[in-house]
């Protein structure tokens, strides 16, 4: 039975906002903790000025912190499949965290909260799909 394309499962209009300001709020919680954990001296592994040369320093940065912004883009483009960008945003949060679970324990701990505050929102966004085409009583 094909169903037409404007009841496609997409993210709810209000949750999509929610969502995109997580992850916005996510990118800088991570972005807080490397600044943190650097200031204290206890670097994390990809923020570490001493083993990087800058270029590198920022090109990891920038590869971390990509697949927060991909979900909030996915996020506010109501899209069907946003969980998956959530979920791999917290995979990839569990594995900084025991990467850095010996170097600088205590960050190692906020960023498995972040990661499981992400495999929270991908399980949020999954919950919150609805039919575009249905009406949403509010």
């Amino acid at each position: 039975m094909n169903e037409p394309p404007d009841s496609e499962v997409r993210v709810h209009p209000v949750w999509a906002r929610v969502l995109a300001v997580f992850w916005t709020l996510m990118s800088l919680s991570v972005a807080a903790v490397a600044i943190s954990s650097d200031l204290i001296g206890r670097p994390l592994w990809w923020a570490d000025e001493e083993r990087w040369s800058t270029p590198i320093l920022y090109s990891l940065g920038l590869v971390l912190l990509v697949p927060s912004a991909v979900s909030t883009v996915m996020s506010l483009l109501r899209s069907p499949r946003a969980h998956w960008s959530a979920w791999l945003v917290a995979v990839e949060l569990a594995v900084l965290a025991l990467i850095d679970r010996h170097d600088s324990p205590g960050s190692a701990v906020v960023l498995g909260a972040l990661a499981a505050a992400a495999a929270f929102a991908g399980v949020a966004t999954l919950s919150s799909r609805s039919r575009s085409g249905a009406r949403v009583h509010v």
